[in-house]
Protein backbone atom coordinates (compact mmCIF):
# COMPACT_ATOMS: atom_id res chain seq x y z
CA UNK A 1 0.00 0.00 0.00
CA UNK A 2 1.70 3.24 -1.34
CA UNK A 3 2.14 5.33 2.20
CA UNK A 4 -0.63 8.16 2.06
CA UNK A 5 0.59 11.66 0.97
CA UNK A 6 -0.83 13.45 3.94
CA UNK A 7 2.14 16.05 5.27
CA UNK A 8 2.74 17.73 1.92
CA UNK A 9 0.18 20.17 0.46
CA UNK A 10 -1.67 20.35 4.40
CA UNK A 11 -4.98 20.50 2.45
CA UNK A 12 -8.20 18.76 2.55
CA UNK A 13 -10.11 17.24 0.11
CA UNK A 14 -13.88 18.84 -0.26
CA UNK A 15 -16.01 22.01 -0.44
CA UNK A 16 -14.81 23.48 3.24
CA UNK A 17 -16.42 27.48 3.11
CA UNK A 18 -12.95 28.99 3.65
CA UNK A 19 -10.91 27.69 0.71
CA UNK A 20 -9.80 29.95 -1.98
CA UNK A 21 -12.24 29.59 -4.91
CA UNK A 22 -11.24 28.21 -8.16
CA UNK A 23 -10.27 30.87 -10.44
CA UNK A 24 -9.46 33.58 -7.98
CA UNK A 25 -7.02 35.91 -8.35
CA UNK A 26 -3.39 34.76 -7.67
CA UNK A 27 -0.47 36.82 -6.62
CA UNK A 28 0.89 40.05 -7.91
CA UNK A 29 3.03 38.90 -11.11
CA UNK A 30 6.69 40.76 -10.33
CA UNK A 31 7.14 43.60 -13.15
CA UNK A 32 8.06 47.37 -11.78
CA UNK A 33 7.41 45.71 -8.62
CA UNK A 34 10.14 43.88 -6.63
CA UNK A 35 9.27 40.05 -7.03
CA UNK A 36 9.03 40.14 -3.05
CA UNK A 37 6.07 42.36 -2.94
CA UNK A 38 4.04 39.56 -1.11
CA UNK A 39 6.85 39.42 1.38
CA UNK A 40 6.70 43.04 1.77
CA UNK A 41 3.62 43.64 2.47
CA UNK A 42 2.66 40.32 4.17
CA UNK A 43 5.86 41.89 6.54
CA UNK A 44 3.90 45.31 6.97
CA UNK A 45 0.89 43.66 8.12
CA UNK A 46 2.62 42.28 10.38
CA UNK A 47 4.68 45.00 11.73
CA UNK A 48 2.48 45.14 15.65
CA UNK A 49 3.57 41.46 15.84
CA UNK A 50 6.77 41.77 15.02
CA UNK A 51 7.18 44.50 17.38
CA UNK A 52 5.42 41.85 19.69
CA UNK A 53 8.40 39.51 18.76
CA UNK A 54 11.31 41.52 19.97
CA UNK A 55 10.06 43.34 23.20
CA UNK A 56 7.61 40.63 24.09
CA UNK A 57 3.81 39.73 24.53
CA UNK A 58 2.48 41.13 27.95
CA UNK A 59 -0.71 38.35 27.96
CA UNK A 60 1.93 35.30 27.50
CA UNK A 61 2.70 35.57 30.99
CA UNK A 62 -0.46 33.98 31.86
CA UNK A 63 -0.44 30.88 29.65
CA UNK A 64 1.06 27.48 29.66
CA UNK A 65 3.51 28.67 27.34
CA UNK A 66 6.33 29.87 29.71
CA UNK A 67 6.52 26.39 31.11
CA UNK A 68 7.74 25.49 27.57
CA UNK A 69 11.09 23.62 27.32
CA UNK A 70 13.96 25.95 26.54
CA UNK A 71 17.22 24.11 27.21
CA UNK A 72 19.30 24.43 24.00
CA UNK A 73 17.90 22.55 21.51
CA UNK A 74 20.08 21.39 18.85
CA UNK A 75 16.98 22.77 16.16
CA UNK A 76 17.22 26.10 17.67
CA UNK A 77 18.10 28.66 15.16
CA UNK A 78 17.26 31.33 13.25
CA UNK A 79 14.80 29.51 10.54
CA UNK A 80 13.45 31.23 6.63
CA UNK A 81 11.80 29.80 3.82
CA UNK A 82 13.01 29.57 0.02
CA UNK A 83 10.08 29.26 -2.27
CA UNK A 84 11.04 28.78 -5.63
CA UNK A 85 7.91 29.53 -7.85
CA UNK A 86 7.14 30.58 -11.42
CA UNK A 87 7.66 33.95 -10.15
CA UNK A 88 11.16 33.38 -9.13
CA UNK A 89 12.87 32.38 -6.04
CA UNK A 90 12.43 34.62 -2.58
CA UNK A 91 13.48 34.02 1.20
CA UNK A 92 10.55 34.52 3.38
CA UNK A 93 11.05 35.04 7.40
CA UNK A 94 9.84 31.23 8.81
CA UNK A 95 6.76 33.29 10.85
CA UNK A 96 5.73 35.62 8.30
CA UNK A 97 5.24 31.97 5.86
CA UNK A 98 3.67 30.54 8.81
CA UNK A 99 1.24 32.92 9.12
CA UNK A 100 0.35 32.70 5.30
CA UNK A 101 -0.17 29.20 5.60
CA UNK A 102 -2.15 29.70 8.72
CA UNK A 103 -4.45 31.98 6.67
CA UNK A 104 -4.86 29.48 3.67
CA UNK A 105 -5.76 26.70 6.21
CA UNK A 106 -8.28 28.41 8.17
CA UNK A 107 -10.85 30.97 8.67
CA UNK A 108 -11.40 33.78 10.61
CA UNK A 109 -13.85 32.49 11.84
CA UNK A 110 -12.26 29.99 14.53
CA UNK A 111 -11.14 30.46 17.64
CA UNK A 112 -7.72 31.91 18.53
CA UNK A 113 -6.68 28.87 20.58
CA UNK A 114 -7.69 26.64 17.75
CA UNK A 115 -5.26 28.86 15.24
CA UNK A 116 -2.60 28.57 17.69
CA UNK A 117 -3.01 24.90 17.46
CA UNK A 118 -2.94 24.68 13.71
CA UNK A 119 0.20 27.04 14.02
CA UNK A 120 2.39 25.02 15.99
CA UNK A 121 1.81 22.27 13.63
CA UNK A 122 2.82 23.96 10.09
CA UNK A 123 5.45 25.26 12.01
CA UNK A 124 6.55 21.99 12.99
CA UNK A 125 5.94 20.03 9.98
CA UNK A 126 7.80 22.77 8.00
CA UNK A 127 11.01 22.21 10.65
CA UNK A 128 10.86 18.60 10.37
CA UNK A 129 10.89 18.69 6.97
CA UNK A 130 13.89 20.43 6.96
CA UNK A 131 15.79 17.62 8.88
CA UNK A 132 14.07 14.98 7.42
CA UNK A 133 15.88 16.48 4.31
CA UNK A 134 19.27 15.16 5.88
CA UNK A 135 20.48 18.89 6.83
CA UNK A 136 22.19 19.35 10.06
CA UNK A 137 22.29 22.07 12.43
CA UNK A 138 24.02 25.32 11.85
CA UNK A 139 23.13 29.04 11.59
CA UNK A 140 21.12 30.34 9.36
CA UNK A 141 19.02 27.12 8.08
CA UNK A 142 16.66 27.64 4.47
CA UNK A 143 13.49 25.30 4.04
CA UNK A 144 12.50 24.75 0.60
CA UNK A 145 9.05 24.94 -0.55
CA UNK A 146 7.49 25.03 -4.12
CA UNK A 147 4.09 26.94 -3.19
CA UNK A 148 2.52 28.72 -5.42
CA UNK A 149 -0.15 30.02 -3.51
CA UNK A 150 2.13 31.88 -0.98
CA UNK A 151 0.55 35.40 -0.88
CA UNK A 152 -2.99 34.95 -1.82
CA UNK A 153 -5.29 35.08 0.72
CA UNK A 154 -4.94 38.24 3.12
CA UNK A 155 -3.30 37.26 6.69
CA UNK A 156 -6.52 38.58 9.17
CA UNK A 157 -5.81 39.63 12.42
CA UNK A 158 -6.34 36.89 14.77
CA UNK A 159 -3.78 34.81 12.40
CA UNK A 160 -1.23 37.08 13.52
CA UNK A 161 -2.08 37.36 17.01
CA UNK A 162 -1.87 33.34 16.67
CA UNK A 163 1.44 33.73 15.10
CA UNK A 164 2.80 36.05 17.69
CA UNK A 165 1.76 33.77 20.81
CA UNK A 166 3.18 30.95 19.44
CA UNK A 167 6.46 31.93 18.26
CA UNK A 168 8.84 29.65 18.32
CA UNK A 169 6.91 26.74 19.53
CA UNK A 170 7.15 23.61 18.18
CA UNK A 171 5.61 20.38 19.08
CA UNK A 172 7.96 17.47 19.46
CA UNK A 173 8.00 13.27 19.92
CA UNK A 174 11.55 11.96 21.31
CA UNK A 175 12.86 15.27 20.73
CA UNK A 176 12.42 15.55 17.00
CA UNK A 177 10.34 17.76 15.47
CA UNK A 178 6.83 16.34 14.28
CA UNK A 179 5.20 16.18 11.04
CA UNK A 180 1.87 16.82 12.32
CA UNK A 181 -1.03 15.91 10.16
CA UNK A 182 -4.62 17.93 10.02
CA UNK A 183 -7.35 18.14 8.06
CA UNK A 184 -11.21 19.62 8.15
CA UNK A 185 -13.46 17.36 9.69
CA UNK A 186 -13.71 13.29 10.92
CA UNK A 187 -16.11 11.04 10.64
CA UNK A 188 -16.46 11.14 14.25
CA UNK A 189 -13.18 9.73 15.18
CA UNK A 190 -9.55 10.30 14.13
CA UNK A 191 -7.71 7.31 12.49
CA UNK A 192 -4.08 5.27 13.67
CA UNK A 193 -1.13 5.83 11.83
CA UNK A 194 -0.48 2.55 12.40
CA UNK A 195 -4.19 0.89 10.73
CA UNK A 196 -2.70 2.77 7.15
CA UNK A 197 1.07 1.27 7.85
CA UNK A 198 2.59 4.43 8.51
CA UNK A 199 4.81 3.43 11.33
CA UNK A 200 7.15 6.80 11.50
CA UNK A 201 4.21 8.15 12.99
CA UNK A 202 3.59 6.62 16.18
CA UNK A 203 2.16 10.06 17.67
CA UNK A 204 -0.76 9.57 15.26
CA UNK A 205 -3.49 7.64 17.36
CA UNK A 206 -7.32 7.32 16.90
CA UNK A 207 -9.40 9.95 19.43
CA UNK A 208 -12.78 10.67 19.90
CA UNK A 209 -14.21 13.99 18.54
CA UNK A 210 -17.86 13.72 19.38
CA UNK A 211 -18.85 17.07 18.40
CA UNK A 212 -17.80 17.01 14.68
CA UNK A 213 -21.29 15.63 13.33
CA UNK A 214 -22.44 19.07 14.15
CA UNK A 215 -20.51 20.73 11.06
CA UNK A 216 -22.60 21.44 8.11
CA UNK A 217 -19.94 19.48 5.77
CA UNK A 218 -20.42 16.58 8.21
CA UNK A 219 -22.00 14.16 5.45
CA UNK A 220 -22.07 14.58 1.96
CA UNK A 221 -23.15 12.50 -0.83
CA UNK A 222 -22.22 11.69 -4.46
CA UNK A 223 -25.17 10.08 -7.05
CA UNK A 224 -23.33 7.87 -9.94
CA UNK A 225 -25.52 5.96 -12.67
CA UNK A 226 -23.71 2.52 -12.47
CA UNK A 227 -21.74 3.11 -16.13
CA UNK A 228 -20.04 5.37 -14.67
CA UNK A 229 -19.63 3.99 -11.68
CA UNK A 230 -18.15 1.46 -13.54
CA UNK A 231 -16.07 3.81 -15.62
CA UNK A 232 -14.51 5.42 -13.02
CA UNK A 233 -14.06 2.05 -11.40
CA UNK A 234 -11.42 0.47 -14.45
CA UNK A 235 -9.85 3.57 -14.71
CA UNK A 236 -8.58 3.24 -11.34
CA UNK A 237 -4.49 1.33 -10.96
CA UNK A 238 -4.67 -1.44 -8.91
CA UNK A 239 -2.90 -1.01 -5.44
CA UNK A 240 -1.32 -4.69 -5.54
CA UNK A 241 -1.01 -6.82 -2.11
CA UNK A 242 -2.57 -5.62 0.79
CA UNK A 243 0.46 -4.37 3.45
CA UNK A 244 -0.04 -5.72 7.01
CA UNK A 245 -3.63 -6.82 6.85
CA UNK A 246 -5.22 -7.59 10.45
CA UNK A 247 -7.66 -10.28 11.02
CA UNK A 248 -9.54 -8.31 13.14
CA UNK A 249 -10.24 -5.99 9.83
CA UNK A 250 -13.15 -8.39 8.19
CA UNK A 251 -14.30 -7.55 4.36
CA UNK A 252 -17.93 -6.41 4.14
CA UNK A 253 -20.23 -6.95 1.12
CA UNK A 254 -21.58 -3.72 -0.84
CA UNK A 255 -23.25 -3.22 -4.11
CA UNK A 256 -23.21 -7.42 -3.98
CA UNK A 257 -20.25 -7.46 -5.48
CA UNK A 258 -17.84 -5.07 -3.81
CA UNK A 259 -15.67 -5.97 -1.19
CA UNK A 260 -14.50 -3.58 1.37
CA UNK A 261 -12.06 -3.42 4.26
CA UNK A 262 -12.39 -0.75 6.89
CA UNK A 263 -9.96 0.56 9.65
CA UNK A 264 -11.19 0.52 13.59
CA UNK A 265 -13.08 3.94 13.11
CA UNK A 266 -15.12 3.36 9.64
CA UNK A 267 -12.82 4.97 7.03
CA UNK A 268 -12.04 2.54 4.26
CA UNK A 269 -8.94 0.77 3.80
CA UNK A 270 -9.40 -1.49 0.61
CA UNK A 271 -12.05 -2.10 -1.61
CA UNK A 272 -12.15 -5.35 -3.83
CA UNK A 273 -13.69 -6.22 -7.34
CA UNK A 274 -13.61 -8.86 -10.10
CA UNK A 275 -10.20 -9.61 -8.39
CA UNK A 276 -8.95 -5.70 -8.78
CA UNK A 277 -7.76 -3.88 -5.16
CA UNK A 278 -7.84 -0.47 -4.87
CA UNK A 279 -7.40 1.43 -1.45
CA UNK A 280 -9.58 4.19 0.01
CA UNK A 281 -7.41 6.37 -0.54
CA UNK A 282 -7.55 6.24 -4.49
CA UNK A 283 -11.13 5.62 -4.59
CA UNK A 284 -11.81 8.77 -2.71
CA UNK A 285 -10.12 10.55 -5.03
CA UNK A 286 -10.70 9.13 -8.02
CA UNK A 287 -14.82 9.58 -7.26
CA UNK A 288 -14.28 12.99 -5.73
CA UNK A 289 -15.22 12.30 -2.14
CA UNK A 290 -14.81 14.65 0.71
CA UNK A 291 -13.52 11.66 2.67
CA UNK A 292 -12.53 7.73 2.35
CA UNK A 293 -14.97 7.10 5.33
CA UNK A 294 -18.25 6.14 3.22
CA UNK A 295 -20.63 3.31 2.11
CA UNK A 296 -21.87 2.13 -0.83
CA UNK A 297 -25.65 1.84 -2.04
CA UNK A 298 -27.61 1.26 -4.98
CA UNK A 299 -30.74 2.79 -5.47
CA UNK A 300 -32.96 2.31 -8.89
CA UNK A 301 -30.29 2.30 -11.57
CA UNK A 302 -27.79 4.72 -9.73
CA UNK A 303 -24.80 4.34 -6.78
CA UNK A 304 -25.18 6.55 -3.93
CA UNK A 305 -21.68 6.76 -2.32
CA UNK A 306 -22.93 8.53 1.38
CA UNK A 307 -19.67 9.92 2.81
CA UNK A 308 -18.71 11.49 6.45
CA UNK A 309 -15.94 14.36 7.37
CA UNK A 310 -13.89 15.94 5.09
CA UNK A 311 -9.94 14.56 4.81
CA UNK A 312 -7.61 11.86 5.03
CA UNK A 313 -8.88 11.70 9.01
CA UNK A 314 -5.01 11.84 10.82
CA UNK A 315 -4.02 13.73 13.35
CA UNK A 316 -5.48 17.03 14.10
CA UNK A 317 -9.48 17.80 12.98
CA UNK A 318 -9.62 21.17 12.95
CA UNK A 319 -13.35 21.62 13.57
CA UNK A 320 -12.67 19.31 16.78
CA UNK A 321 -10.03 21.70 17.78
CA UNK A 322 -11.83 24.65 17.32
CA UNK A 323 -15.09 23.06 19.72
CA UNK A 324 -12.70 22.09 21.92
CA UNK A 325 -11.34 26.24 21.91
CA UNK A 326 -14.94 27.25 22.51
CA UNK A 327 -15.38 25.11 25.58
CA UNK A 328 -12.09 26.88 27.07
CA UNK A 329 -9.33 24.51 26.17
CA UNK A 330 -5.86 26.10 24.99
CA UNK A 331 -3.77 25.38 22.22
CA UNK A 332 -1.27 23.09 24.17
CA UNK A 333 -4.01 21.13 25.55
CA UNK A 334 -5.62 20.92 21.92
CA UNK A 335 -2.51 19.38 20.85
CA UNK A 336 -2.12 16.47 23.50
CA UNK A 337 -5.23 15.60 22.91
CA UNK A 338 -4.74 14.79 19.01
CA UNK A 339 -1.20 13.80 19.69
CA UNK A 340 0.20 10.63 21.83
CA UNK A 341 2.70 10.99 24.02
CA UNK A 342 4.01 14.45 22.75
CA UNK A 343 6.11 17.27 24.18
CA UNK A 344 6.29 21.39 23.34
CA UNK A 345 9.56 23.41 22.67
CA UNK A 346 10.78 26.69 21.85
CA UNK A 347 13.27 27.86 20.04
CA UNK A 348 14.29 30.29 17.38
Amino acid sequence: MKKLRVFQAFKTTGSVPHRQPLGSKRRIVPGLFSKNLGTILLFLLMLPYIITFLFGNVKEGSQRMVSLDKDGSPYEGTYSVSNVTAFGNESIPLEIYVADRLARSMGDEFELEALKAQAVLIRSGLIASFYSDGESSGGGRKIEVTDESYGSVPVFESAMEAISQTKGVCLMYQNRPVNGAYFALSNGATRNAEELSLMEYPYLKSVLCSRDFLSADYASSVSLRESEFDRLWQQMPAAGEMEHPKKENESEMELGDISIWRDSVGYVLYLKRDGKLVTGEQFRESFHLASASFHLNKEDEKVIIAVKGVGHGLGMSQFGANEMAKEGEDYIGILEYFFEDVTFTKFE
